[in-house]
């Protein structure tokens, strides 16, 4: 989570070497420094690129309890370990959640939305002709990579408030061969959807010997509707490896979302929920069926808020911290058919639903979930009501005030006591929401989500869209952590994802998502380094097509 501090982020030149004094999410202060290094090493760094990215589709890769598995490809599909996420639940390994969620997941039977898949055979009961056993449940899709394992230019530069980095500087992709050479492309990519992510660059807590790992968790999952089997997608661009995925010819139900750890554990919290989410999700929309509901009804959009806020919190009581960690979720689901696309969120993570002109090229954010800060006065007065108390800067008394001029500004902060009452050793937490954060929860920090039911048809109804100006358009999703959105906008976020799926075009050199993602990723790199003084923000990315299918 970013480094607000109560008043501002104090940033030390010394003779080569930058301390920047900062206070995490937790407001907890730390000193970290980087150093210089040659410039031969910055040289060296293009040509490795390659090297590092195929030495890491080969190296071994986390399994669901933070341990490592044997794996031969990077995106290999995998059955989704669960199983050994559960034996751990109790008594969690040490290094439970260290090393980031990547790669692609089938998933099983048990990952069904049967009563999705009623509405799609046509009837309102349970005599689909597919049995169980025999329809495929779907896919989970992780980020492909960590950015920091590939690309750590950080390293090779230091914060020199006299020669700032270009924000605009182009490095050569770690992802893509753009040499034009005859292997195009060392990774596989989809048109359709992508998501990446980078660990920051943080200092130790605790007085430990290394930085908090990557605490962001992010995944995009789909839900198999119909009976076709082949749910590839063929590429139009020479060399590129398709990953599978739902095509035109094949509904699937989606459910994607960005969980942001925060504290010195909180990359367990975010660890287990984004594991824990989806199958908690599966199971709870199989035990309330809804099979007399119709799709896209106010009764079913009443339903599915509930499933949602169940699963929120049936989640966070199994939170494995248990206090001084949490995680903000935002979670998108849409079912696949229906005009509607639903939205849960705790915290300050964000999920926007763009809509894409084709004619203009151009993405307009149309929906953006609510952060949840406590100075909120209806997240203000439940927090008072519990006895908590709320820190509000003067940036935000002010909207005049200096704070409101730093490109990564102040917040309001949930003041969290002491478990043994100690005047020192207090929490002062930057969200009125979250999941985990156990000891917040006395003073007026709640896990149940608030959940928006976002409507295509109600949208061309309000702004009177022409057939020809529904026909021009496209949706899709995008979630984010903060560390993008602190230092770029979500409007240059969203206008670049948007050419990347729906602009392609090989004679212009055009890039496909997973390639934006990472464009995106690494200048935000580039404007932490000259916002923060050497401190960066774990930085997460996805984005998915959305298809509103007629019921």
């Amino acid at each position: 989570m970013r480094p607000n501090n109560k008043c501002k982020n104090v940033v030390l030149l010394v003779i080569g070497v930058t301390f920047a004094f900062s206070v995490g999410r937790y407001g907890r202060a730390v000193f970290h420094s980087t150093t210089t290094t040659s410039q031969q090493l910055q040289q060296q760094q293009n040509s490795k690129n390659n090297s590092r990215l195929r030495a890491t589709q080969s190296q071994q890769l986390p399994s669901a309890d933070g341990t490592v598995a044997d794996v031969k490809k990077l995106n290999e599909f995998r059955p989704f370990p669960y199983s050994k996420l559960q034996q751990h639940q109790q008594v969690l390994p040490p290094n439970y959640g260290r090393i980031p969620l990547t790669g692609s997941y089938t998933l099983d039977s048990s990952y069904q939305l049967p009563q999705i898949w009623d509405v799609m055979s046509g009837n309102g009961n349970d005599k689909d002709t597919t049995t169980a056993s025999s329809r495929k449940g779907g896919i989970i899709y992780f980020p492909y990579a960590d950015l920091f394992t590939l690309i750590p230019e950080e390293v090779t530069s230091i914060f020199n408030p006299f020669s700032p980095q270009d924000v605009n500087k182009v490095f050569p992709s770690v992802l893509v061969d753009n040499s034009g050479s005859n292997n195009n492309s060392v990774v596989s990519q989809s048109r359709n959807q992508a998501i990446l992510t980078r660990c920051g660059f943080k200092p130790p807590m605790g007085g430990g010997s290394s930085g908090l790992p990557n605490q962001d968790r992010s995944f995009i999952a789909n839900f198999f509707l119909s009976h076709d089997d082949d749910n590839s997608n063929v590429s139009e661009r020479e060399n590129v490896k398709e990953v599978p995925s739902s095509s035109s010819s094949s509904l699937s139900a989606l459910l994607m979302g960005i969980y942001d750890g925060h504290g010195g554990l909180g990359h367990v919290v975010s660890h287990y929920v984004a594991l824990e989410l989806p199958r908690v999700f599966a199971e709870t929309m199989t035990r309330q069926p809804t099979q007399t509901i119709r799709i896209g009804s106010s009764q079913y959009d009443s339903h599915i808020t509930q499933i949602l806020k169940d699963v929120y919190l049936r989640v966070d009581s199994g939170d494995p911290v248990r206090g001084g960690a949490g995680c903000t979720a935002s979670t998108l689901f849409y079912p696949g058919v229906g005009p509607k696309a639903y939205v849960a969120n705790v915290g300050d993570s964000t999920t926007l639903i763009v809509k894409y002109t084709k004619s203009t090229n151009q993405s307009v954010i149309v929906y953006q979930n609510r952060k949840h800060k406590p100075h909120l006065p209806d997240e203000k007065q439940r927090i008072n009501a519990a006895g908590g108390e709320v820190m509000i800067p003067p940036s935000l008394l002010n909207p005049n005030g200096p704070g409101n001029n730093n490109a990564i500004g102040e917040t309001s902060r949930l003041m969290v006591p002491s478990p043994n009452g100690s005047p020192f050793g207090g929490m002062a937490l930057a969200m009125s929401r979250a999941i985990g954060d156990y000891d917040a929860k006395a003073v007026g920090l709640i896990s149940e989500p608030e959940v928006d039911v976002w409507s295509v048809d109600e949208f061309h109804t309000q702004h009177k869209s022409t057939p020809e100006e529904i026909k021009d358009t496209e949706w899709f999703a995008v979630v984010a952590s903060d560390g993008m959105y602190d230092v770029i906008s979500p409007e240059e976020v969203v206008n670049k994802l948007g050419q990347s799926l729906y602009r392609y075009d090989k004679e212009n050199a055009a890039i496909l998502p997973l390639e934006a993602c990472e464009q995106l990723i690494r200048k935000a790199t580039l404007k932490w380094m000259n916002a923060a003084g050497g401190y960066r923000d774990d930085i997460s990315l996805g984005v998915s097509k959305l298809k509103f299918v007629p019921v």
